[in-house]
């Protein structure tokens, strides 16, 4: 799956730390322009706890990319144990 954003994308040095949690790149304290820093630190929990991975990118043209990978279920498709 490819989520696309066409913000302002994230500096390369940054790229790695936006997944610790409560980290945000969005400086003021101001709860109305950001959130808690708590989602992309799930999001990535979630995918791996699924066997998964998410990674981010920044786009060519501007903006972000950001790529979840799942396998496939191993037993016909059911997710159950």
């Amino acid at each position: 799956m490819r989520i696309e954003h066409d913000g302002p994308g994230i500096p390369e040095a940054e790229m790695q730390a936006v997944f610790e949690p409560f980290r945000r790149l969005e400086t003021s304290r101001d709860r109305g322009t950001g959130g808690s820093g708590l989602g992309l630190t799930i999001a990535r929990r979630a995918v791996e706890q699924h066997g998964g991975t998410l990674q981010l990118s920044n786009r060519p043209g501007g903006g972000l990319l950001a790529s979840v990978h799942l396998p496939r279920p191993q037993n016909g498709g059911s997710t159950s144990p």
